[in-house]
């Protein structure tokens, strides 16, 4: 059961049509009935969400203003601070904190009007160490990492939309994994204050949502933007299609879907180009593990502190490798990222979205959150990417299409999305 396109349940609330109470129980309803198989909340508390559903009805019934998410259930990933509620970033050595003052992008929702209704699950530190979300395609797969909590909650139509970070491929992945549409904005873009900090360069903040609008939608909001619905132009968008060079680690049902995608909107648009990629982008799977880990051992380290044996022996040894890039060798590879924006943003410039897969194929077992390869260009420039469902592979699962665009360019970017979201096929609904 997908969850209702919040950018229609926004305006049938606007019309009267709909309540913020009968919405925040049927998100109750439907966290009852998959939450003991998916695992996706880390907190939720239903008397709270009901509260801040008849507060948000009353406001709207005496004519107040209100935003333009008014009385919307979303979520929030467990990396965002939250006054008063716990937020732990799915690790031990966290386990009881509970901030007094909300993230940027939890006051930026509630000024809007959303109802906050729950938390949902991060990795371990936001990074790779999996935590207890299950795939509602497959509660034998992963739904991906990090922001694996939001991904499933969407999927399973708990709510239209939650909040999700990305530092390496932590948005895009999961979105693609779970058959919803992941949003990552331009870097720097929506505040990360009061976020979890893994890396200051690399980390984003992003979106989401079971449709292209809706994820645009609330972006915008928690950028402090007009908050503009994303629409597509009067004209066909101009693609280039780029495989990278990590198309020999795609499944081979991930190749077809990606040839598929691209001859399906070069029939509905025009040709779509093929041209080859600026020097130096496949670079970058290696410049990112090095900017990650090096600010990550520096960032994350002191604020285990004395606690590092409740984290994951994984998460210990990146941190340690990190610890152990010196200066020089992170120095030059924060050089290496600025020629690679500056040579792809000039690459990219003519195309209102490149085309290139989000992930290697269909979701993994729940040992690993799956592989980020696809995404680490774009998290590393900084570059705007979306993701949307296009199909499903062999094993029934979701594969998507995604597409990106120079940093900077976002809503050139959401037109493109929301044209080829229109031409290409949706997947229906997850079993669970």
């Amino acid at each position: 059961m997908p969850a209702a396109d919040l950018v229609t349940t926004t305006d049938a609330l606007a019309r009267g049509e709909l309540t913020s109470a009968a919405l925040v129980e049927r998100a109750l309803a439907r966290y009852d009935e998959t939450e003991p198989r998916l695992h996706a909340f880390a907190w939720l508390d239903p008397e709270r969400a009901r509260r801040l559903a008849a507060a948000s009805d009353a406001r709207r019934a005496a004519g107040q203003p209100v935003g333009r998410l008014e009385g919307i259930p979303v979520a929030v990933k467990d990396i965002f601070d939250t006054a008063g509620i716990p937020t732990e970033h799915g690790c031990a050595a966290f386990a009881g904190r509970v901030p007094d003052r909300d993230a940027d992008a939890v006051r930026a929702l509630e000024s809007a009007g959303a109802v906050m209704i729950g938390k949902t699950v991060t990795a371990e530190l936001a990074y790779l160490q999996p935590g207890p979300t299950r795939n509602p395609w497959d509660t034998a797969r992963t739904p991906g990492g990090s922001s694996m909590g939001s991904a499933a909650a969407v999927a399973a139509g708990v709510v239209g939309a939650a909040v999700g970070s990305q530092t390496n491929g932590s948005v895009i992945r999961p979105a693609a994994f779970c058959g919803v549409v992941g949003f990552k904005p331009t870097v720097g873009r929506i505040s990360t204050r009061g976020a979890f900090e893994f890396s200051r360069t690399l980390d984003h903040v992003g979106v989401l949502a079971s449709s292209v609008a809706g994820a645009g939608l609330v972006a915008a909001i928690l950028a402090g933007d007009p908050e503009r619905t994303p629409r597509a132009s009067g004209r066909a968008p101009s693609f280039a299609a780029l495989r990278t060079g990590e198309w020999t680690h795609a499944s081979e049902d991930m190749r077809e879907r990606f040839q598929a995608d691209v001859d399906a909107l070069a029939a509905a648009g025009g040709p779509v180009a093929w041209p080859d990629p600026p020097s130096g982008l496949d670079e970058a799977v290696e410049i990112v593990r090095v900017i990650m880990l090096h600010e990550a051992a520096r960032a994350v380290l002191p604020a285990i502190g004395a606690h590092a044996d409740a984290v994951s022996p994984l998460a210990r040894e990146r941190l340690a490798e990190g610890a152990a890039i010196g200066d020089a060798e992170y120095a030059g590879a924060v050089r290496a990222r600025d020629r690679l924006i500056a040579a792809f943003a000039a690459w990219a410039a003519p195309y209102d979205a490149i085309l290139t897969p989000p992930a290697t194929g269909e979701a993994p077992g729940p040992e690993t959150t799956g592989d980020p390869r696809f995404c680490s260009r774009w998290s590393l420039t900084g570059a705007p990417a979306i993701t949307i469902p296009t199909g499903l592979g062999a094993h029934g699962l979701p594969l998507g299409l995604q597409l990106v665009a120079a940093p900077g360019d976002d809503e050139r970017l959401l037109a493109a999305a929301v044209w080829a979201e229109a031409r290409l096929p949706g997947i229906g609904r997850p079993p669970i």
